[in-house]
């Protein structure tokens, strides 16, 4: 083994240099190395290093810390905001882990815009700590080129643990994640449009990609970052085996593999309804696949529904069914959303058979009438295995009232159309169900589209108000407590309780 003595270093920052439109880190911790005999301090505390820091390239919220070590050790960064404030007194970060290394490469990544962060590095080896002196860095004072412009007044009385994660659709693309304060803690940028991104159970960034900025959640290509911006998987119709085109959902399930909704398109015969010999009807499929591009799992609308007894398929040829939401529970089950018919299905993850339908007007479940849906968004289960969605409340989409959006009287049916957030008790023995908890939105920020809301935790709401460009807070009674307006508008935001683990600080 051997030992690192530490002497002396220079001090950095991250500045700014607008003339350029970049931020450069402006870096080197020089540490004066003396190494010892391998052998004379074997079993001893773990000793530490050369420490260098360095810029993340298209990224001034990301710094790079390049560590030395002696050998098999464990390192992490602690940091913490030392605007005027004492450690004792700030919020205490840290990094990912590390582990067994004799160099290290750590990135930070929940750094805010134009801040001190004072920081130390943390060895540990064989139940032995050591911890660096303490050094500083500051952050750029502003990014004007990241469409994300929060204003603090509005979010004044807002204030939650944890994240929330969000995408802007313009190109470039950005996957962005605030605090509970607001403050942008992280962002991924992309050349392409991000259509729907997700922030999954491996702490992984997933999107769907496309050129244009028409087609609000169509893509060709799927894209995994890990939250460092690191690409983990790349998959593109038209490649490698891959034929389908993505839309509105992609995840990951309990086994790592990729999730996603496709488009299904089958030529068929609807002259005896008065269409082509050969007209092409485009529907919706689910589309599982491992990270070698392998199809783990695949099931068609088509193979559970005949088009053909659809009395409005001339019509909605298109666009069928329009599926826009999917979730897997812990039974390996799956749930679909369908805003054309107002419906979700339950669909047998092993044989693809539809096991229930809830809501339209052939739904199987008895529902009082406060609990009807329409036009729906973010379908999932919570860990109460209750069903939770926005109800977009899409008057055109109203089981048994697919109206255009002016009626015979000239009046616009959605008028006074308001956006929900439910949450139903489904009853499947007695096949009935029953609403366990509903937020109404305020009228003003009603989305026809799109969106999702869920609690942040029991007296917050976020609601994403795609419509109206808008993230809201609310209580549990939908009363409004802040709002962030945004550049450009996003599918959906989830509300993200940590990055990664760090189990290993306690």
């Amino acid at each position: 083994m051997y030992s690192m003595g530490l002497y002396s270093l220079k001090a950095y920052t991250i500045c700014s240099a607008p003339h350029l439109m970049k931020y450069y880190l402006v870096f080197f911790l020089f540490i004066i190395v003396q190494f010892l005999s391998l052998s004379c301090n074997r079993g001893t505390t773990p000793q530490i290093g050369l420490i260098e820091l360095h810029s993340v390239e298209d990224n001034i919220l990301k710094v790079d810390i390049a560590v030395q070590t002696s050998k098999d050790t464990d390192v992490y960064v602690q940091y913490w905001c030392s605007n005027g404030s004492e450690k004792k007194d700030s919020t205490l970060f840290v990094s990912s882990i590390s582990k067994n290394a004799e160099q290290h490469n750590l990135r930070l990544v929940n750094l805010n815009l134009n801040t001190d962060y004072d920081f130390n590095i943390v060895a540990k080896k064989g139940g032995k700590k050591r911890i660096s002196k303490t050094y500083g860095l500051n952050t750029a004072k502003e990014a004007p080129w990241i469409p994300y412009y929060p204003d603090k007044d509005s979010i004044a009385s807002v204030n939650f643990n944890g994240y929330l994660h969000f995408h802007s659709r313009q190109v470039p693309g950005y996957m962005f994640m605030i605090d509970g304060k607001g403050e942008l803690v992280s962002y991924q940028k992309s050349e392409a449009n991000f259509k729907v991104s997700k922030f999954t159970h491996k702490g992984t960034l997933l999107g769907i990609l496309s050129s244009d900025t028409l087609h609000f959640t169509n893509g060709r290509k799927i894209i995994e970052y890990d939250q460092f911006g690191n690409v983990l998987f790349e998959a593109e119709t038209g490649k490698e085996g891959v034929e389908k085109s993505f839309h509105h959902e992609i995840d990951l399930d309990d086994n790592g593999n990729i999730m996603t909704l496709v488009y299904e398109q089958r030529i068929m015969d609807l002259s005896t309804l008065g269409g082509k010999t050969k007209d092409t009807i485009k529907g919706d499929g689910i589309l599982v696949m491992n990270h070698d591009k392998e199809i783990v799992w695949e099931w068609s609308v088509f193979d559970v529904m005949d088009p053909l007894e659809d009395e409005n398929i001339l019509e909605d040829k298109k666009d069928w069914l329009h599926a826009n939401s999917l979730f897997k529970d812990k039974q390996g089950d799956y749930y679909i959303s369908f805003r054309n018919i107002s419906q979700i299905w339950k669909i047998n993850g092993r044989t693809g058979g539809i096991i229930w339908k809830l809501g339209g007007k052939d739904g199987d479940f008895e529902i009082p009438e406060s609990a009807v849906f329409s036009g729906q968004h973010n379908v999932r289960i919570n860990d109460k295995n209750e069903l939770t969605l926005l109800d977009n409340g899409n008057m055109r989409f109203k089981p048994g009232r697919i109206l255009p959006l002016i009626n015979n009287r000239g009046r616009d049916i959605n008028a006074n159309a308001r956006s929900r957030l439910l949450t139903l008790s489904i009853d499947t023995l007695q096949m009935k169900v029953t609403p366990t908890d509903i937020v109404t939105f305020p009228e003003r920020y009603f989305t026809h589209s799109q969106g999702s809301a869920e609690y942040i935790n029991d007296s917050l709401v976020v609601f994403c108000s795609t419509n109206t460009n808008k993230i809201l807070f609310t209580d549990q009674n939908g009363e409004l407590v802040g709002n962030i307006p945004l550049e450009y508008s996003t599918y959906r935001v989830q509300y993200v309780k940590e990055l990664y683990s760090t189990d290993y600080v306690k």
